[in-house]
């Protein structure tokens, strides 16, 4: 299995970095607002990566982190004139709700940040005694010109120095010295904590790697996020994260391209987004959605339109219905050994899915040759040409297949 690693630009054979169990970290939510249908693109891949790791035969560690301390929630609790715990919770809630629609699988753990300020306090520290930090008026920062290796996840080339970076959104690509530790200030209202550095809350960046460590370890195989994490979010997880232990955080960094509506990027600040519950209520049932959304390479463009929309979930009902007369076909009565036909197919559909799914999760190739062979099976169906053995050993091995994609199989 070979999995592409942004890091090295590369695809590499993936092999954990102890015995069967795979520790893996992916970027959850920032609940300020609620999720759309680009973020669950990137939670969707990430939910096929674990089901495909799990069908290899690995066991699977997945932390999962919720993003309640920030400025934006903070900002949008004090313009909605509520707490930030009932501005988030209800957030919190709705996202679940989607998740378990679109029929993803929970997290090992679900870590939230308000819970673990703790441990970000003491990665600071860490940070700050092997001589990384630099303390300013409003805060602790991290010192960037000190880590040799800012920029290679990004691999930015001749990056010029900006100074202290005032919020979590960079002007332009290159370095900046970015906040471990905020200073409490009244727009901040209750929102803080305690620390050697003064009241106030942490910085983005430290709360994901404080919590990755806490729960997988200094180093651990897998970190994962949507390509707009790349920069500057997870090249500042590595920066501190090696700045206090001197390992690498992971040993592979994966990443999603965005989805775009007409092209264009979808996203909470222009309102160019849909929702989950928004396509229910026009005709778009979660498990549509879901094909939909893992219908090409995590790695390949995506872009929604109704018309494409349409066009990809024809494809899929035809399958559907392929299926539901073989699954009836099935449970007729079994005379003889496995059929012939139906063996050969189901080696087949087994052969390709996985051939697909080990360059690199490649599940455009995996339904487009899924769909062949259900078409092959179709065509001897309707001849009669298949038994209740054959159609029982092509339903088994979509029953498998379906374990992972979770989306040709209705039962």
């Amino acid at each position: 299995m070979k999995l592409f690693d942004t890091l090295s630009r590369r695809k590499r054979e993936f092999t954990p970095l102890e015995g069967n169990t795979v520790r893996m970290y992916t970027c959850g939510p920032s609940v300020y607002a609620y999720s759309h249908i680009g973020n669950f693109r990137t939670y969707l891949f990430e939910d096929v990566l674990v089901k495909y790791l799990k069908y290899k035969g690995y066991r699977v560690k997945r932390v999962m982190n919720i993003t309640d301390v920030e400025d934006k929630a903070i900002v949008a609790a004090r313009k909605e004139r509520v707490s930030l715990g009932k501005l988030e919770g209800a957030k919190i809630k709705e996202f679940f709700s989607d998740w378990d629609a679109l029929g993803m699988e929970r997290p090992s753990v679900v870590a939230r940040a308000s819970e673990h300020v703790p441990q970000m306090l003491k990665l600071i520290d860490r940070i700050c005694e092997n001589g990384y930090c630099r303390e300013n008026g409003d805060g602790v920062y991290f010192d960037v010109r000190r880590f040799r290796g800012y920029g290679e996840l990004k691999h930015l080339k001749r990056p010029r120095y900006f100074g202290k970076a005032k919020g979590d959104d960079y002007a332009r690509e290159g370095l900046w010295d970015f906040r471990l530790w905020k200073k409490w200030g009244r727009s901040d209202g209750p929102v803080k904590w305690k620390s050697r550095f003064g009241e106030g809350r942490p910085g983005w960046h430290i709360e994901c790697s404080a919590m990755a460590m806490h729960y997988l370890g200094e180093s651990f195989d897998i970190h994962c996020g949507g390509s707009d994490n790349v920069y500057p979010h997870h090249e500042n997880e590595i920066a501190q994260s090696e700045a206090a232990t001197g390992k690498a955080l992971a040993n592979f960094w994966i990443h999603s391209r965005h989805l775009t509506i007409g092209k264009r990027k979808m996203s909470k600040r222009t309102g160019n987004v849909l929702y989950v519950k928004q396509l229910n209520k026009m005709g778009i049932k979660p498990r549509c959605l879901r094909f939909y959304l893992i219908s090409k390479r995590y790695r390949s463009p995506l872009d929604f339109t109704k018309k494409k929309f349409v066009g990809e979930i024809c494809r899929c009902k035809d399958a559907e219905v392929i299926m539901s007369r073989l699954e009836r076909l099935a449970k007729g009565r079994k005379v003889g050994g496995a059929g012939k036909r139906g063996t050969r197919i189901a080696r087949k559909l087994l052969r390709e899915f996985e051939g697909a799914m080990d360059n690199d999760l490649d599940t455009g190739l995996a339904f487009r040759r899924i769909f062949r062979e259900i078409k092959v099976a179709k065509v001897l169906l309707e001849e009669g040409k298949l038994g209740p053995v054959d159609a029982r050993e092509i339903v088994d091995a979509m029953d498998k297949i379906d374990g992972v994609l979770g989306v040709l199989r209705t039962k």
